[in-house]
């Protein structure tokens, strides 16, 4: 798998597992009559007026949900999908296309069995995500069949029912095709920098085209929307990978000849060599970072040989430092927990990469066990987040069943998160503190707002979070090139309230000692979450 698919804000899942196949059917579809009696379909049985009641493919099921969305911009068919075993220029290839454009399903590298059909639960659960409805889901009931022509007909009476008697908004996106007038514009001076300008010949015409595409991303004014040309969106992809030789530390560019150290990796060199969130880098050895210097051109110049040395030059509180970092390959870990004492559990989770979600399940269960364990830390410092649907299912080992532990809207729908409790541990029988500061971003702040919302007594202990409220979404293109976009804001579970760029302020706030660390190897935080 590509390693840059691992960036992929995640949001929506494909359910394509059942708990039992049946073989393709090639009957056609027939206009059949259903009633239904309620939209709550956990308490209620759907009518069906006709014999025809055959199961159908998760080909048919897919084309089907394809065709609610008309009017979209023809640039989804540009799309590169990584599902395997799609026939080119297929009705399945397009609709496919159309559905990853729109952010309904994520885009992964996995056979869908299109051949094989799902259970009437599964089936009701993608109708569900992919078109927003609200509905009431018996899974035990539904799992114990497969997915039938009358409950695509059911989810089509359901949309309808939304639309027209619930006065709900299920909205296609919009056009976003430039309007024609400026379209000619463009296309004008393009042609005419290509053949009428002075140094034409030296003009290179994939300098200009990727030129012009960022300028569109940057002109959204996010700094998380960012578009990437095929060198630098290898660099991007090498520099965030799980193993790399680097400094090991998160950066960004928020403004224009700005780098900013956001959070170190805990124990990589860039810790080691004590550098700070939110140092700004002037220069990288003699090399002065300039407005024209990009934020993956920089990357290249701090990035080398594991072993060798960079000295970078830092602006922190308004004093220039110069700082030598020795570089060291790279690996992240999601997670490590120690036991401290006979009663006390530290949890450091780093990051909410891939599996950690599993990591962090197994330390609960050695806690559930530990029957002495009255104190659990959980270390959310210089953690950046990640993927969303880790820290959500994290939360739903210890948020109660069919609660909320996220909110996601995007353009055009909402998603909610849901807790599938598995009655691991019961945070209120323990004394829980989170370790938190300015590096502590996005799933970090989920995983903060959501455990203090359920569980008043956890302190937090610290100093103020990142503020980062934003779902990404990374498109690949065929040429090596890729889009990094802001597809989504999360709202806080409970009242819906989004806090874009305020911050989590701690309950106990306390300022990092940086030189007890140098000095001494205290954590003066980690002590004080210890004691408290």
């Amino acid at each position: 798998m590509n390693k840059i698919s691992k960036l992929i804000s995640i949001v929506l899942l494909l359910i394509i597992t059942s708990t039992s196949f049946a073989e393709e059917t090639t009957s056609s579809w027939t206009q059949n009559e259903i009633k239904i009696n309620s939209l709550d379909l956990s308490t209620t049985k759907i009518e069906v007026e006709t014999e025809n009641n055959l199961t159908v493919t998760r080909e048919y099921i897919i084309i089907y949900l394809g065709e609610f969305f008309i009017k979209i911009p023809e640039s989804y068919k540009y799309i590169n999908l990584k599902f395997k075993l799609i026939e080119p220029n297929s009705a399945i290839e397009k609709t496919l296309k159309k559905l990853v454009y729109l952010d309904k399903i994520e885009n992964v590298e996995k056979n869908l069995y299109l051949n094989k059909t799902m259970t009437a639960y599964s089936f009701y659960a993608l109708a569900k995500d992919v078109l927003g409805l609200d509905m009431k889901l018996d899974k035990i009931e539904l799992s114990k069949r497969n997915v039938r022509l009358s409950d695509l007909e059911a989810v089509k009476n359901t949309y309808n029912y939304y639309k027209k008697d619930q006065n709900v908004k299920i909205e296609t996106p919009k056009s976003t095709t430039v309007l024609w007038d400026k379209e000619e514009i463009f296309n004008d001076v393009y042609n005419t920098i290509l053949w009428a300008h002075y140094n034409h010949e030296n003009i290179n015409k994939d300098d200009l085209i990727y030129g012009a595409i960022e300028w569109l991303a940057n002109a959204t004014e996010d700094k998380h929307t960012v578009y990437f040309p095929p060198i630098e969106s290898k660099s991007f992809e090498d520099s965030l990978s799980w193993e790399y030789e680097w400094i090991g530390s998160y950066v960004e560019m928020t403004s224009p000849g700005e780098l900013k150290i956001t959070s170190p990796i805990p124990g990589g060199p860039a810790e080691k060599a004590w550098l700070k969130w939110w140092d700004i880098v002037t220069k990288v050895g003699e090399k002065e970072i300039t407005k024209e210097n990009s934020l993956t051109e920089v990357i290249s110049w701090i990035k080398g040989p594991a072993g060798s040395t960079v000295i970078l030059t830092v602006n922190r509180n308004w004093t220039e430092l110069k700082i030598e970092v020795k570089r060291e390959k790279i690996t992240i870990k999601n997670l490590e927990y120690s036991k401290i004492n006979s009663n006390t559990y530290n949890i450091q989770i780093k990051t909410f990469g891939a599996g950690v979600a599993n990591e962090f399940k197994t330390v609960l269960e050695e806690i559930k066990w530990k029957w002495n364990t009255k104190k659990i830390i959980i270390d959310l410092r210089n953690n950046w987040g990640w993927y969303l649907n880790e820290v959500t299912e994290m939360l739903g080992y210890v948020v109660p069943e069919w609660e909320k532990t996220a909110v996601v809207k995007y353009n055009w729908w909402n998603n909610n998160f849901y807790s599938k409790w598995l009655n691991i541990v019961d945070l209120n029988k323990y004394e829980v503190i989170i370790l938190q500061n300015s590096g502590t971003a996005s799933a970090s702040e989920i995983m903060i707002w959501t455990l203090k919302d359920y569980f008043p007594k956890i302190v937090s202990i610290g100093e103020n979070t990142y503020w980062k409220w934003s779902v990404q979404t990374m498109k690949q293109y065929d040429d090596g090139s890729s889009f990094k976009y802001t597809s989504a804001k999360w709202f806080t579970w409970k009242t819906e309230t989004w806090i874009d760029w305020v911050w989590f302020k701690a309950d106990i706030e306390l300022e990092y000692d940086l030189e007890a660390y140098k000095l001494d190897w205290v954590d003066n935080q980690l002590q004080r979450a210890i004691s408290q």
